[in-house]
């Protein structure tokens, strides 16, 4: 699949099946994490549409810019897609229920209660993919309801404090 002056594509055999692949219906287990700046519509269907998920980085927009981007994305696939939302964030929170209000089939949580997520998730079939850092919050994400982690060191914008991947 070509994204600007790239082309992304994953070696084209047979499908690998793993708890991951199973839950979020895509062909590999590779996702594409919510990256601000990086993650854009145009990766993000890239990834999803070679067979991976990308993670639209939310954190740089408003809802209205979330909620168009959730189209464009939309309009260059029909593979599985999420969202990221750093729940402390400022604008965060509703840039989760656009996601939630547009069916968006992941949302991918990190630091904040996301309870009302899984829930608004639930409700469509979507998926909770928490970013945590250390066993208590991974235990956290468990009791609200969380399908995945995806675990981060602070190598990821610091989110993980002291703790390396």
């Amino acid at each position: 699949f070509y994204y600007r002056h790239c082309t992304i594509s994953f070696i084209m055999a047979a499908a690998t099946t793993t708890r991951i692949t199973k839950l979020f219906n895509c062909r590999y287990p590779i996702v594409l994490p919510g990256m601000s700046w990086i993650s854009t519509p145009e990766l993000v269907a890239a990834v999803s549409e070679a067979g991976g998920v990308g993670i639209l980085a939310t954190g740089p927009l408003n809802s209205t810019e979330t909620r168009q981007s959730i189209q464009k994305i939309r309009s260059l696939t029909d593979k599985p897609f999420g969202i990221g939302a750093t729940l402390l964030m400022p604008g965060a929170s509703e840039n989760a229920k656009v996601a939630l209000e547009e069916q968006v089939p992941i949302i991918n949580v990190s630091l904040g209660k996301a309870e009302w997520v899984a829930e608004g998730l639930s409700q469509y079939g979507g998926r909770l993919l928490a970013t945590v850092t250390n066993a208590k919050h991974a235990q956290a994400a468990l009791d609200t309801g969380a399908d995945a982690f995806m675990v981060t060191g602070h190598e990821a914008a610091a989110h993980g404090g002291n703790v390396t991947s």
